[in-house]
């Protein structure tokens, strides 16, 4: 498979500025947009209406070995994905059995991960108070794309994306650990303590931006990113009746 010459070196640079001593990369091929195209096209030969084929990257975080001090690199995998078609959601509500119930687990989870979110939002609410109105399928349908994977972002993903926070952002802002620190403990709240803090979030929006650009890891926390991002500019964007709401 063809391998951009320009990739190649910017991560041989990568490489020689590093102390890879103690690294283990894992990395496959991956195919172009030209190839990924025609492995799109093979797997529609004969179409099956009950499945549509996309490309998806699988990303990994890079993991450290506590007693040898070994870091292992997964590089990201990019491969053609069958996923069930509207014909082929249909023909599992008509079929039923596990197939059925895979599909319910899958609701569930979307589901809860709405309510998740909403609970890190306001740590009061209870199910007393809880507004349940807001995991009706079409209300979760309503919130931004970026805001509801969040919910789905796993606690492991968010402790990992705090950590290379920490890391980075020191050396790339000149500021001290202690203020990246509060800064990524307020992330991981995913902005509720400030979210009718104009000024504060304003700030936040432009140390994710330094933080994109200094961390050689942003692949693995790319949906991180924007998912803050998009909730910061829900912020930013309510309507006075909505900031008195919050306050």
């Amino acid at each position: 498979m063809n391998t951009s010459t320009n990739t190649v070196d910017v991560e041989a640079e990568e490489t020689e500025a590093e102390d890879t001593s103690k690294q283990v990369i894992i990395e496959v091929p991956n195919p172009s947009k030209e190839e990924m195209e025609k492995l799109l096209e093979g797997l529609r030969v004969n179409y099956d209406h009950n499945v549509v084929v996309k490309p998806f990257r699988f990303t990994y975080k890079k993991t450290t070995d506590k007693a040898s001090g070994i870091e292992t690199i997964r590089k990201p995998v990019d491969l053609p994905i069958r996923y069930p078609s509207v014909e082929g959601i249909v023909s599992i509500l008509r079929e039923g059995g596990k197939g059925l119930d895979l599909l319910i687990d899958a609701v569930e989870s979307i589901v809860n991960a709405a309510a998740r979110d909403i609970l890190a939002e306001d740590t009061t609410l209870n199910a007393t108070n809880f507004p349940l109105d807001k995991l009706s399928w079409n209300a979760i349908a309503e919130i931004p794309k970026a805001q509801r994977r969040g919910g789905g972002i796993s606690k492991e993903t968010w402790e990992a994306f705090q950590e290379d926070y920490c890391e980075v952002m020191p050396e790339a802002t000149g500021k001290t650990l202690q203020q990246v620190a509060n800064a990524a403990k307020i992330f991981v709240q995913r902005l509720s303590t400030v979210k009718t803090n104009m000024t504060v979030l304003a700030v936040l929006i432009e140390q994710l931006a330094v933080y994109a650009e200094a961390s050689p890891n942003i692949e693995e926390f790319q949906e991180v990113v924007s998912f803050l991002l998009d909730k910061a500019d829900t912020y930013m964007n309510m309507s006075p009746e909505e900031l008195l709401a919050n306050l």
